[in-house]
């Protein structure tokens, strides 16, 4: 699951003008990545039926990635 959400609010008591969210915390699976704060979240249009996938591009940095076989050795 992929969650893009604006942490410390809720909508559930707002009129419509305090609907607006500004996402600032991306998680995958409930745990939260590394955003550059020059890069804001960027939100395009959604229109989808209920029984469509959503397509995701993210733009992510990290310090190290491995590629490799699951049951690889690191470093191999």
């Amino acid at each position: 699951m992929i969650e893009i959400i604006e942490k410390g609010r809720s909508t559930s008591d707002a009129s419509v003008g305090d609907s607006v969210l500004v996402p600032n915390d991306i998680r995958i699976n409930g745990q939260s990545l590394l955003t550059s704060a020059e890069d804001p979240v960027i939100v395009h249009e959604v229109s989808i039926r209920g029984d469509e996938l959503v397509r995701v591009t993210l733009t992510l940095f990290a310090r190290r990635v491995s590629i490799r076989a699951e049951n690889d050795p690191e470093g191999a």
